[in-house]
């Protein structure tokens, strides 16, 4: 069955949320993520100078606190810009570049072909079906992403059924394809 591939700015988004670190953080502060990273840039160097404060007028259970807390937050912005950002920005330009094209994926009984790459199902670990994506888990901790609809779904399933080592999983709440690599 050739499936031809063309993802929606909506679609980039959502892959973009699954496959990003942005799902690993619960709660948002301040209900932006952008605003909540401007509040601890600035506010990092104000708990360290009411540390001193504190320290100068014997407070120093507070001065313990507060210089915590500025320690914490050095950290954070440290593994963030280490980290952190350059991840998200390698998963912004995957999603960008590679699913912004029009592409055709290959699924017949011998394999998957997708991007001239002939994927054998012996190297599928998993299968992950969450809404209109397909997430195979292949050998190495590479994974492929392919756009289905409800028939090609049933197709992949059928031939996917046959091969009893792939595990299926069907999610039907959002989830994070980086946590999922780091829980196997």
């Amino acid at each position: 069955m050739k499936i031809i591939q063309k993802f929606s700015e909506d679609d980039k988004k959502e892959l973009e949320h699954l496959l990003s670190l942005q799902y690993c953080m619960p709660y948002v502060p301040l209900g932006n993520r952008k605003l909540a990273h401007k509040v601890i840039y600035i506010l990092t160097p104000v708990l360290y100078i009411l540390s001193v404060f504190l320290f100068v007028v014997q407070q120093y259970a507070m001065f313990t606190v507060e210089l915590t807390g500025g320690i914490l937050s050095t950290v954070w912005i440290i593994w963030y810009h280490r980290v952190g950002k350059k991840f998200e920005e390698k998963v912004h330009k995957m999603v960008y570049e590679d699913f912004g094209r029009q592409t055709e994926a290959f699924v017949d009984e011998s394999g998957i072909i997708f991007n001239d790459k002939s994927i054998d199902y012996a190297d599928i670990s998993n299968v992950i079906f969450y809404d209109k994506f397909m997430f195979a888990i292949v050998t190495g901790n590479r994974f492929l992403v392919i756009k289905v609809n409800q028939t090609e779904k049933e197709y992949i399933q059928t031939i996917l059924d046959k091969n009893k080592h792939i595990r299926q999983e069907l999610q039907t709440k959002p989830f994070n394809l980086y946590l999922y690599f780091k829980g196997k």
